[in-house]
């Protein structure tokens, strides 16, 4: 038996949501249960059909509570969701006084506070993880009254002043590392090839811009391939766009590391967890940060990658076909530069935040 083994207390770990949430919280799960395989765990998750899947898919068991977030204007449904918020409360803390006395780690968010709050008042050890630069509002109130905070950025510190950060990087998940581990590092003998991602949800404007942009391209006489994440909702309209016959629409990607193993280069959303995938392998991308994201976090995640020379920002107010269709055709044209580029995102990668993070919580049981 291994010494991580022997841990007894209980570990609560809380998330979801949107896949930016639902899935460091998994990873963080994943890499404790390999380290305290005894230690009783429970995820506690928003009850939706994904949340539950790909928790109970990883043996993780699963614990639903009925959650919407708040609306930034007073509303009848701002209502609703503090009614649910506190009923999620009670649901934790029925659930979490049957277990040993542990530690309770979240990733923010509306769907993470139920949970956390239930741990404090049951004198449990609290934790959180702030995946963007610019940290959320549940996580801005958490913080200071937690035992431990990781973040994904040195720079989130400044916005959490007093409070003792872990700049861990962004837990990734196990199925991405191992693949990226086992992954070729030959060239690629395709045409180069784009990878546009917009997030769990897609991006309508950012799909748009982009076919716009690979039809100039391709009227050039430009030799590439796109694959084009949608998102569900927005596959039927996005089919009935003009586009060339090399591009590939879909909804979902499922093997998002076979994807960046073929792409060349990247054009994405901002969120932290696809900037850190796209670090992991090291690609050269273009950024479009989502303008409507909480605190612009967003921007703030884009511009990192910016100042470190990984990666080229275009505001969505500025995002037009001719600019974006120039910014990729200049990628294409120098091998250079993509060189360049593809070494900075690569300092910026960590693959150990899952594992470091894990640790650090056992370390808090015992504490």
């Amino acid at each position: 038996m291994t010494e991580t083994a022997r841990h007894t207390g209980s570990i609560v770990v809380t998330g979801g949501g949107t896949g930016g949430h639902l899935y460091p919280a998994l990873s963080v799960a994943e890499a404790l249960r390999a380290l305290a395989p005894n230690a009783p765990m429970l995820f506690v998750g928003r009850e939706a059909e994904r949340d539950r899947r790909e928790a109970e898919g990883r043996g993780l068991p699963f614990f639903g509570l009925n959650l919407q977030g708040l609306k930034r204007k007073l509303t009848l449904a701002n209502l609703k969701a503090v009614w649910l918020a506190f009923s999620g409360v009670a649901r934790c803390l029925s659930a979490m006084k049957r277990m040993p006395k542990g530690v309770v780690f979240g990733v923010g968010g509306y769907v993470s506070a139920p949970a956390m709050a239930a741990g404090k008042l049951l004198g449990w050890k609290t934790a959180l993880h702030e995946q963007n630069a610019v940290p959320g509002l549940v996580n801005r109130m958490m913080a200071p009254r937690c035992d431990a905070v990781y973040v994904t950025y040195e720079e989130t510190r400044k916005y959490i002043p007093g409070v003792e950060c872990k700049a861990f990087g962004f837990p990734l998940r196990e199925e991405m590392l191992k693949q990226r581990r086992e992954s070729q590092t030959a060239g690629h003998e395709r045409p180069f090839t784009i990878l546009v991602i917009g997030g769990s949800q897609g991006a309508k404007r950012l799909t748009e811009a982009c076919l716009q942009a690979f039809e100039r391209m391709s009227a050039q006489g430009r030799a590439f391939e796109a694959l084009v994440q949608t998102g569900e909702r927005n596959l039927d309209w996005a089919m009935s766009l003009p586009r060339p016959a090399c591009v590939t629409l879909t909804p979902f990607i499922d093997d998002m590391a076979s994807a960046y193993q073929r792409a060349n280069a990247v054009v994405s959303r901002a969120g932290s967890g696809s900037l850190s995938e796209i670090a992991l392998w090291g690609l050269p991308s273009v950024l479009v940060p989502y303008p409507f994201a909480s605190e612009n976090h967003q921007s703030a995640n884009a511009n990192a990658f910016a100042e470190a020379g990984a990666a080229l920002v275009m505001e969505e107010k500025d995002l037009r076909a001719e600019a974006l269709a120039g910014a990729l055709c200049g990628l294409m044209d120098d091998p250079q530069r993509r060189g360049e580029m593809s070494r900075n995102a690569s300092v910026l990668g960590r693959g150990d935040a899952a594992d470091r993070i894990a640790r650090d919580l056992l370390g808090l049981i015992e504490a």
